[in-house]
């Protein structure tokens, strides 16, 4: 098993440097997070009395 330990390290590493631009370029940035959309907001109700600050 000591033997396996350096050959697996050394594949994974060479399989991950040679994967690295692969997955670099397959990615869509843009599908990442959704367009967020917010609505109007509501007007202010219409007072006939003082409505605002209170003095």
């Amino acid at each position: 098993m000591n033997k396996m330990k350096p050959i697996l390290t050394a594949f994974v590493l060479a399989v991950s440097l040679a994967a690295s631009p692969v997955l670099a370029f397959s990615i869509d940035a843009g599908s990442l997070t959704p367009t967020l959309t917010y609505p109007d907001p509501a007007p202010q109700p219409v007072t006939k009395d003082q409505g605002g600050i209170s003095k």
